[in-house]
């Protein structure tokens, strides 16, 4: 698998999991910093996701330029 295959999978797990990213957090909270009942925003959520994609791209050297309408 290629870094670009690499990160059009991850992608791909990313519109997945960004459904149920609030329950993950919250029930994963005692490894994290989440209180109980906290609420992230979808629109953070989705923000952290692609940042983070497009960080992983560009240290590989590939400018992947995903954004958040594309997790949608």
């Amino acid at each position: 698998m290629n870094v670009k295959e690499f990160l059009e999978k991850t992608a791909n797990h990313a519109k997945e999991y960004r459904n149920e990213a609030q329950k993950s957090l919250v029930r994963n909270n005692h490894m994290n910093e989440i209180e109980a009942g906290e609420q992230v925003q979808q629109r953070i959520i989705d923000a952290v996701l692609t940042d983070f994609i497009n960080y992983v791209g560009m240290e590989h050297g590939i400018d992947y330029g995903i954004y958040t309408k594309d997790l949608k």
